[in-house]
């Protein structure tokens, strides 16, 4: 029994006419003849008694419809809660993206829009491991490369420039200063910048940008930052910054659902009024 075969049965019984009811379910009268005949052999009993002016319901026709109403009210009970969740935007949104963009720029900003939508939950990963959109491992990601497939809702809503520091402004010979930066199995453009500027890979090697940072301001050398979490540090100036993309994901499949849709442009809205402080204006 599904769902199709009821919705036929309960338009017959209502109707009893098989050219009413076909025009309600936008059907021939055959094609409702042949769906009501295959739900009977299904359930082993005669529907309905045929006569000239139409289809008399029988009492077991009349038992089971008392049994789909049923179900109807308990159907109509469950979607009609779920859209008043929806649009009190109640549930989860998980949201990857780079830890420091989380720390330093996302989650102090966050405070207003979840007391304005105390029923959104987020849930925020973060890490190098590129996160699955398509795979539904994540909601939203905001991530520094483009992606390339996927029916993905994709929007760039900014630049995160970083640049050359150091704790001391005495630096004047790049090739003897020890170099602090990615460890070697991880490919990111800065660590490309930094052996373009320098022509050496780094002497400290490290797997995240807090300790890079750390190493930096503890006076072990030199390296590459984004720009919003280099207070306090030397800018080393080059003749360009490194620039790249901040690119707001989300599956295509997900822009409607109305929690997804609010943190997707409440993060879109945070980071442009950020836009000073990530090219490292405090």
């Amino acid at each position: 029994m599904n769902w199709d075969d009821l919705r036929f049965f309960t338009a017959v019984v209502q109707h009893q006419n098989l050219s009413r009811a076909s025009k309600e379910l936008g059907v021939s009268p055959q094609t409702v003849s042949r769906k009501i005949t295959a739900f009977e052999t299904k359930l082993g009993t005669a529907l309905f008694i045929r006569h000239p002016r139409g289809y008399k319901p029988t009492l077991d026709a009349m038992s089971l419809i008392d049994e789909v109403k049923n179900a109807e009210k308990i159907l109509t009970t469950l979607q009609n809660n779920f859209i008043n969740k929806s649009k009190n935007f109640g549930g989860v949104v998980r949201i990857a993206t780079p830890e420091l963009i989380a720390t330093e720029i996302l989650l102090p900003s966050f405070k207003q829009f979840l007391d304005r939508y105390p029923e959104v939950d987020i849930e925020l990963i973060t890490g190098l491991t590129s996160i699955g959109i398509a795979k539904g491992e994540a909601d939203i990601a905001l991530r520094l490369v483009r992606p390339e497939q996927g029916a993905l809702t994709i929007k760039k809503v900014g630049i995160m420039p970083s640049g050359l520091y150091s704790m001391s402004s005495d630096i004047n010979d790049l090739n003897e200063s020890k170099l602090i930066g990615w460890d070697s199995n991880i490919d990111l453009p800065s660590s490309r910048w930094l052996k373009k500027i320098t022509g050496r890979g780094p002497n400290l090697k490290f797997n995240n940008l807090a300790t890079q940072k750390v190493a930096i301001q503890s006076g072990l050398g030199i390296g590459i930052l984004p720009c919003f979490i280099a207070e306090g540090l030397n800018q080393i100036k080059q003749p360009y910054l490194l620039e790249e993309s901040l690119w707001l994901v989300t599956h295509a499949s997900n822009i409607s659902t109305p929690r997804i849709r609010l943190v997707y442009d409440e993060i879109a809205d945070i980071i442009s009024k950020n836009r000073s402080k990530l090219n490292g204006n405090y």
